[in-house]
């Protein structure tokens, strides 16, 4: 029974690596995700189209291909892995412990 118990040698080596890589990787993709966002251009508000009518310009309606669309995409990118490596870094550090 004690045997079910026990981490295999594998997982005791590795996990922590892991876990490491994970933590660099998350502190990288923020930095980075900050650094995007103070880059990205901010207009001004598009309030007043609610009040005059007005529909989004031909550079509105086309803008993904742009810097400012490019920025925005990747920012979209970066959340994501961010979001897939808390996931495994909190599988990683979870694991472990239910053994």
């Amino acid at each position: 029974m004690s045997l079910l118990l026990t981490v295999p040698q594998w997982m005791e080596t590795s996990f922590p690596v892991f876990e490491r890589i994970c933590l660099v990787l998350l502190a990288l993709l923020a930095i980075t995700l900050i650094i995007l966002v103070f880059l990205q251009i901010t207009g001004g508000s598009n309030t007043s189209n609610a009040i005059t009518g007005n529909q989004d310009s031909y550079y509105a309606q086309n803008k993904s291909g742009s810097r400012e669309g490019r920025i925005t995409r990747l920012i979209y990118i970066i959340l994501g892995l961010i979001a897939l490596f808390s996931i495994l870094y909190f599988i990683f550090l979870k694991i472990p412990t239910m053994m």
